[in-house]
């Protein structure tokens, strides 16, 4: 066995200095602002405002909605040029337990006049033209804030039964599947790689992460390693040929006070931090280390605080971090278009230099190692297996995780109500 890793290392390490070119990453660039795509001008706003126009833009919907609601969303996301990412939350009035419900085919009547729907909006577009969806079904799975998270088995099994409808219906080759966790584990498995339903059944990994500051008295400001570097690599250790999308992410302001009605009873030890350098920062450690990510929606909506690049903070002053953002996305490494054929782009590399990043960082990663990262990627099936390669040997090193530790018993401590305070506000959907 020990022999037979060993040549597949060698083999890879042979095709790599061989090969004239290796895939380089790049990020497309979104966002979800208010309205939820309700409003154009809120859309064209945002992208007037920022120096690259969204590549995806995401929404929220539930089992209470369907396309009529759906279709306006969409279509001003399309018009702007843009790929809807639509988070699909089972939560309706007709189950307690939507995932056993969906498991069960008790909605399959309202999948599949979804699907039909979806269909027809589809098919309002020229032939040549016709837009494609991201689908997050049941996000932050791994959390304890929504009526599905921490139910590992019944969440396979909803997403197998909701994609096979789909399958079924042919429409999948219109329909990426999102499997979004947060990156904060606030579950009893403290393992996100227990709730994925399988490689036949997922296009995109995705995570969902904050800084919350010091707002809460069991979090304080992080980087966005220290919020993702984690996570990040537990992805790319599990699933090395699937491209990852941070879903979800922003920033805290410095000038944000605790708010109680959140149940955040911290305090304002970080006043001094800058919002613009941890936007700067982000961008910056994507183009350095976290070559899977494929893109990244900016969570710019104000809601438990002030995550917003360009409304007006909780505090009555403007949002900051939009000046760094749109100075650090001018880097060509940003895209505001998103590629459903490759998420790569190939470049010529020193072979020298491909060599000496074979089998480093991968280390870093729990339960994992080097050499069975490259295997894994050498294995792969995927057409960006070069990329899977490179981002198996650019892992970023893993920091933050005793401040993770200490936000996910935070959250689990957090009372009911303020549980149901944040999870309402995203399943009770209103324009």
């Amino acid at each position: 066995m020990i022999k037979n890793k060993s040549l597949n290392i060698l083999l890879l390490a042979s095709t790599l200095s061989f090969s004239a070119s290796i895939a380089h990453a790049n990020t497309s660039l979104g966002a979800f602002i208010k309205h939820d795509g309700w409003s154009l001008s809120d859309i064209q706003k945002f992208n007037s405002e920022t120096n690259k126009s969204m590549a995806v833009t995401t929404l929220f919907t539930n089992f209470n909605m369907n396309w009529d609601s759906l279709n306006i969303q969409a279509s001003n996301i399309v018009s702007e040029g843009a790929t809807p990412m639509i988070t699909l939350m089972p939560y309706s009035d007709r189950h307690v337990d939507m995932l056993a419900a969906i498991s069960a085919g008790e909605e399959d009547a309202y999948i599949n006049d979804w699907i039909d729907s979806f269909k027809a909006w589809k098919e309002t577009y020229p032939a040549d033209k016709q837009p494609k969806i991201l689908l997050r079904f049941a996000h932050e799975f791994n959390g304890n804030w929504y009526p599905w998270g921490n139910n590992p088995e019944g969440l396979k099994a909803a997403w197998k039964h909701i994609h096979n409808l789909f399958e079924v219906a042919e429409v999948n080759d219109s329909v990426e599947w999102v499997w979004c966790a947060s990156a904060t584990n606030v579950d009893d498995y403290n393992d996100m790689t227990q709730y994925y339903p399988g490689d036949d059944v997922v296009d995109w990994t995705s995570l969902d992460g904050y800084n919350w500051g010091s707002n809460y008295s069991f979090t304080s400001w992080r980087t966005f390693d220290e919020v993702f570097s984690s996570a990040y690599t537990t992805l790319v250790t599990n699933y090395p040929d699937k491209p990852i999308v941070i879903a979800e992410v922003g920033s805290a302001e410095p000038s944000d006070q605790p708010n109680p009605e959140w149940g955040q009873y911290g305090d304002d030890a970080d006043a001094t931090q800058s919002k613009e350098v941890w936007v700067n920062d982000m961008f910056t450690r994507i183009m350095e280390s976290y070559p899977a990510i494929s893109a990244v929606s900016w969570f710019n909506i104000n809601k438990e605080l002030s995550w917003a690049l360009n409304e007006t903070a909780k505090s009555g002053l403007p949002n900051t971090g939009l000046n760094a953002y749109n100075k650090v996305v001018e880097n060509d490494y940003f895209l505001e278009t998103l590629n459903f054929e490759t998420t790569s782009q190939t470049e010529t590399v020193i072979v020298e230099e491909t060599n000496k990043k074979i089998g480093k960082g991968k280390a870093n990663a729990k339960n994992s190692t080097p050499e069975s990262s490259l295997i894994a990627a050498s294995s792969s099936t995927s057409k960006n297996g070069f990329q899977i390669a490179l981002a198996n040997s650019r892992m970023p090193n893993v920091v933050g995780e005793r401040l993770l530790d200490k936000e996910a018993n935070g959250f689990r401590n957090l009372s009911k109500e303020v549980l149901s305070n944040i999870s309402k506000g995203r399943m009770t959907l209103s324009k």
